[in-house]
């Protein structure tokens, strides 16, 4: 197949569409004046079209955009616009930045220059993906429908493969606070780890989630509460009827910047509500992009586990309080949860959201929140990473659960098991979390969700807890005889389990070894110091060595396992 070629792209909007805009604005009839408490007043709306009449120039912000590398291409049928902007640090993250309604691609200006080429070396730097949501600004408008959370999410995975990338990481703000998570659902093998300003769980109806909430999660849920009782009309029309809004919006500039600015407070500059309010007048999106809600209202999506990869909330106050008990229900694996006062101000009263465009309100404290983030995550274990990935392709197309396996009397479910729990066990010793429920070398052989939901919150947790400890530690928790060993014997340790277990389970279910050589010869040093102490219930006794063994054979037969095992 053919892959979509990547288009260099310039915005270059044609000045007889900025003269329109002119006309239109100079003619546009105006509605009775009423309070505030009747929606966006007269007064915010005529200043900020005064501002866009006489002040706000579309050419600067467009020779602003056009500064950046920027590109389009075809993902599922659809055109995709996004900047692209590569540190010059060899060792910089790839990073996807993904805006929400009524944002764009400028909430996320004001932090490229930090993020790609911070002052400091010791900072992490990163190679920025930007997209323009599809139906949004220069993606759009959309011709086909179903572009919501997952299918977009999918064209970012998707995109960031094409731009090389197979290991990223993914941030976001509103939609992008969505979107962001389910891509590191889709392909958690490459999301390194996903930052979002929202995670927005919410009650379940469950009684027993609402005991003991603490002041601040119950002012929390009093704000959302009002802002559903009082600002909430946008998301209940998007959900249901996008077109017959889309005609107001598509006529006439007046009632887009009223409609759109209704979430842009009065504490926010008018250049930068402009600028996006602007960019869906000049691109004719303003009808596509809110379609976006009507999409997800008509598919929900309730996935039944959590996400696994490593997440981090940067929650700015004004904006939707997440509740960390609804969210560690959704999210399994959050490392990072911090809260900022980033005295924006509230010019707008309640309806103003101060922090909610943090990248532009405050890009300073996002900037270091992202970074601290990645920088947690930013220590690789490749050896743990290859033994995870072995684990994880052997459970995949297992058919009988209770086939027989070369690890003594257990079935594949009890390898399986123990695979986890070791995994899990690993992480606690270096965290202090909770541990596995039960006696590893006494797995059940029952599973109550699935071999992959099971699987998935351990590895991330053994990943998660490694990611901090550096190579050069003396002393890392483990839970074997040894106690604490040095950094890379403990890795060492870790990967082991997961890497014979994976060899258990193929070998189990008759496909090729998944422990391959390279991996084997990187674990035995590791195996020939730790497994002494662990022979009659870890590993049998060591089995002879043969000439013509290599190094896969040499290891499992140092561990005790028959390389040429069969049912």
């Amino acid at each position: 197949m053919t892959v979509p070629t990547l288009r260099p792209f310039r915005a270059e909007i044609p000045q007889s569409a900025l003269d329109d805009l002119r006309a239109r604005l100079q003619r546009a009839l105006w509605p009775d004046d009423l309070p505030a408490g009747y929606g966006v007043t007269n007064e915010r709306v005529r200043a900020l079209a005064e501002h866009w009449l006489e002040r706000f120039d579309w050419r600067a912000f467009e020779a602003r955009l056009n500064a950046y590398p920027q590109f389009t291409t075809e993902i599922d049928g659809e055109t995709i616009h996004f900047l692209h902007v590569r540190s010059s640090r060899a060792d910089a993250t790839p990073l996807v930045l993904t805006h929400g309604w009524p944002g764009s691609v400028a909430e996320y200006l004001d932090v490229i220059g930090p993020l790609t080429e911070p002052e400091s070396p010791e900072a992490p730097a990163f190679h920025l993906v930007i997209p323009s949501l599809p139906g949004f600004g220069f993606s759009g408008p959309v011709k086909s429908a179903g572009w919501g959370t997952h299918r977009t999410a999918a064209a970012w995975a998707e995109l960031m493969s094409r731009l090389g990338y197979e290991s990223y990481g993914a941030a976001g703000n509103d939609a992008g606070s969505m979107i962001s998570p389910e891509i590191g659902r889709l392909a958690p093998e490459k999301v390194v780890g996903v930052h979002v300003t929202q995670l927005y769980s919410f009650p379940s109806g469950d009684p027993a989630e609402m005991v003991d909430l603490s002041a601040a999660d119950q002012a929390g849920l009093a704000h959302l509460q009002w802002f559903y009782e009082n600002m909430f009309s946008f998301n209940q029309l998007h959900s249901q009827q996008p077109h017959t809004l889309a005609f107001a919006l598509a006529d006439s500039p007046l009632a887009l910047l009223a409609w759109n600015a209704q979430l842009f407070g009065e504490s926010l500059g008018a250049d930068f509500v402009l600028a996006n309010v602007a960019l869906y007048w000049l691109t004719g999106t303003a009808g596509s992009s809110i379609r976006f809600y009507y999409e997800d209202a008509q598919r929900p999506s309730h996935p039944a586990e959590p996400t696994t990869v490593p997440t981090a909330l940067a929650m700015f106050k004004g904006d939707f309080q997440s509740i960390r008990r609804f969210a560690d229900r959704d999210h399994a694996n959050i490392v990072s949860w911090n809260s900022y006062d980033a005295g924006t101000g509230n010019g707008g009263g309640p309806r103003d959201a101060a922090g909610h465009y943090a990248a532009h309100e405050a890009p300073e404290i996002l900037v270091a929140d992202i970074r601290r983030f990645f920088a947690g995550l930013s220590r690789p274990w490749p050896v743990l990473d290859q033994a995870h990935a072995a684990l994880r392709s052997a459970i995949e197309g297992v058919k009988d659960w209770s086939a027989p396996t070369p690890c003594a009397d257990w079935n594949i479910t009890q390898v399986l098991q123990h695979a986890a729990a070791d995994q899990l066990g690993y992480a606690a010793f270096i965290t202090g979390e909770p541990g596995p429920d039960f006696n590893p070398f006494a797995p059940s052989g029952t599973l109550t969700e699935s071999p992959s939901a099971y699987l998935e919150p351990k590895l991330a947790a053994a990943k998660a807890a490694f990611a901090t400890i550096t190579p050069d530690a003396t002393a890392v928790p483990t839970p074997l005889p040894q106690g604490a060993l040095p950094a890379p014997v403990a890795v060492g340790a870790a990967a082991l389990d997961a890497a014979v277990h994976a060899w258990d389970i193929a070998t189990a279910t008759g496909r090729k070894s998944l422990l391959t050589p390279e991996l084997a010869e990187a674990l035995l040093p590791v195996a020939k110091e730790l497994a002494e102490p662990l022979r009659g219930f870890a590993y049998a006794p060591a089995l002879p060595a043969l000439t013509e063994d290599d190094a896969v054979s040499t290891l499992l037969r140092h561990l005790g396992r028959n390389p040429h095992w069969t049912a």
